[in-house]
């Protein structure tokens, strides 16, 4: 994650730098939070004016409200991250701040009957923003409330069952969900919807007809279907810690169960946020709980300011969003991002970390460049702020650098301290004539490539440049660790501004994809996130050095690969 380049020519340095996705999701949730807070007091307050007592939990059951909100803000990001992955497996690739955006503010409309105001929302934001075909919105979008529909059915299924009580009804919602395992079954699901939607959208005048890609696929289903378990139990806990408040004897399996079945025969009969039928479920399943009528309103009021209240303001800040940034400019292109970000670059990464890896890459390429006799002539392609051209020079190299980001030239010329050998230039069109250099190398930069097509384009362009013999170093983040990889496609693009979780990684047991000139020498290294201490670093130090020579060397956060052109 280090001096990455744009790949499209530069624009104007007076681009605003892009905001954290992360800040802009906290700012909302706790705007959404104290807005549905405030609903929710006077609703409570006019529930009591009619009710002599007083709330019995009296604090704890403001608390509890509080805490459930926060619950349904973790439950509403697990979704939003299951709508990025579902994007992904349609093929739909955008930036992750305009997918937060577009399926948030689809929230606003949570209360259209019939789905019709999210999807119509999120349609109109993602097409706005990055335009992707309303029908893929669509179509993603009743996917995901199948996810929901499987997943709240094996909540409900599975406690009833391991309960002891309606086993008939939780044997049938668990074959539901099961029956969703099996693959000609999803496959027929996904081809009804998509001729479904296909047929409404050609009917407003939406003709594109994009595939759905691998929705469908079991890895895709598996993963999509956790997310949305996890994301439902959340709620279930919200209600169960509301419901405590009072004092009656109340288990968390009980509540879980009450809440996934509320909302499952809300959302199979398409009532908008489950209005009448999932309050009026909670109401019956807490007065067979031994709840008073009184306490059985105010948890049910409050579950649900606390659930679809917090979700529909949520999305009218995240709509409010998208309007403001649509027409003032926040939203930048990726074609800018480099240049929009070009002065907090070197903010995104801990120092510490920059110059280890500044250290490790810079001498590891020195002892290879040696062992080949190489030459001593180089290239750094996406050169980004310029640390590595000066480091290399300072090795004894004659290395100059070339960056797509205007705004990075100017800041990598007055860090080398020599203008001349920075120039404006990308991976795909590199200013030189053929066989100049005796070695290049690129480092995080393929992967911000915008098709596979052009990541090999990139190689053919590279080699273009290289004398017969001369080596090239591939330098990349490694996402052969799944979890890594959930890492830097998902959480890295939130809370940093580098990536913008639209990035083609390249594993580095599948470079052959990329290029028929042979890998020669392939080193892993780095085990550690960037985010750590440098105390941490340190005390793990040895640990990190004995994985990067072990058998899970394969796995590291990092890794070198080194080409050789044909003589």
């Amino acid at each position: 994650m280090t001096e990455p380049m744009t790949v499209a020519p530069a624009a104007s340095a007076a681009v605003r730098p892009p905001r954290s996705v992360a800040w802009l999701l906290l700012l909302a949730a706790a705007t959404a939070v104290l807005l549905t807070g405030l609903a929710a007091t006077a609703a409570v307050l006019a529930h009591l004016a009619a009710t002599p007592a007083a709330v019995p939990g009296g604090s704890r059951f403001w608390l509890g409200l509080l805490a459930a909100s926060g619950l349904t803000v973790a439950s509403l990001a697990l979704r939003a991250l299951r709508w990025i992955f579902l994007l992904r497996r349609a093929e739909t690739r955008i930036p992750i701040r305009d997918a937060y955006i577009g399926y948030l503010a689809g929230l606003s409309l949570l209360l259209a009957p019939f789905l019709l105001g999210e999807i119509a929302i999120r349609a109109y934001v993602h097409r706005r923003r990055c335009g992707v075909p309303m029908v893929t919105t669509a179509i993603v979008n009743v996917w995901e409330r199948l996810l929901d529909l499987v997943a709240l059915a094996a909540i409900a299924g599975a406690i009833g069952i391991a309960s002891g009580r309606g086993s008939a009804t939780g044997l049938a919602l668990l074959a539901l969900a099961a029956a969703t395992m099996i693959s000609p079954v999803r496959r027929l699901a996904l081809r009804g919807i998509s001729s479904a939607v296909h047929a409404l959208g050609g009917a407003a005048g939406h003709h594109r007809r994009p595939e759905p890609g691998r929705l469908a696929s079991g890895p895709a289903w598996l993963v999509a279907l956790g997310a949305s378990v996890a994301a439902w139990l959340l709620p279930g806990l919200a209600l169960w810690g509301i419901a405590s408040v009072w004092g009656y004897p109340y288990r968390l399996a009980d509540a879980e169960e009450a809440y996934a079945a509320s909302a499952l025969a809300g959302a199979a009969v398409l009532a908008p946020g489950g209005i009448v039928i999932a309050g009026r479920q909670l109401l019956d399943a807490l007065g067979l709980a031994g709840f008073p009528e009184g306490a059985a309103v105010l948890s049910v009021l409050a579950i649900r300011f606390a659930t679809a209240g917090v979700s529909t303001a949520l999305g009218c800040v995240m709509l409010l969003v998208h309007l403001r940034t649509a027409s003032s400019g926040w939203a930048v292109p990726s074609e800018q991002h480099f240049d929009a970000l070009a002065e907090a670059y070197d903010v995104q990464i801990p120092e510490a970390r920059r110059h280890a890896l500044l250290a490790k890459k810079t001498a590891l390429m020195r002892d290879i460049i040696d062992a080949h006799r190489a030459g001593r002539r180089g290239l750094d392609v996406g050169c980004g702020q310029g640390w590595y051209v000066a480091r290399m020079r300072e090795l004894g190299f004659d290395v100059k650098g070339i960056d797509a980001s205007a705004g990075q030239i100017q800041l990598a010329a007055l860090n080398i301290g020599a203008p001349g050998l920075v120039q404006v230039g990308s991976a795909l069109s590199i200013p030189a004539a053929d066989a100049t250099y005796d070695f290049a190398y690129i480092i995080n930069v393929v992967h911000h490539l915008p098709s596979v097509d052009d990541q090999r384009a990139a190689f053919v362009e590279m080699f273009r440049v290289l004398r017969p013999g001369g080596l090239l170093f591939l330098h990349e983040i490694n996402t052969r660790n799944l979890l890594f990889r959930f890492y830097m496609g998902y959480v890295f693009p939130t809370i940093n501004n580098i990536d913008e979780g639209v990035e083609r990684w390249l594993l580095p047991n599948r470079l052959a994809e990329y290029t028929d000139v042979p890998v020669v020498d392939i080193r892993h290294f780095t085990f550690l996130p960037e985010f750590l201490p440098f105390a941490v670093v340190r005390l793990f130090g040895p640990l990190e050095r004995w994985l990067e020579t072990s058998g899970f060397a394969a796995y590291s956060a990092h890794y070198t690969a080194v080409f050789r052109k044909p003589l």
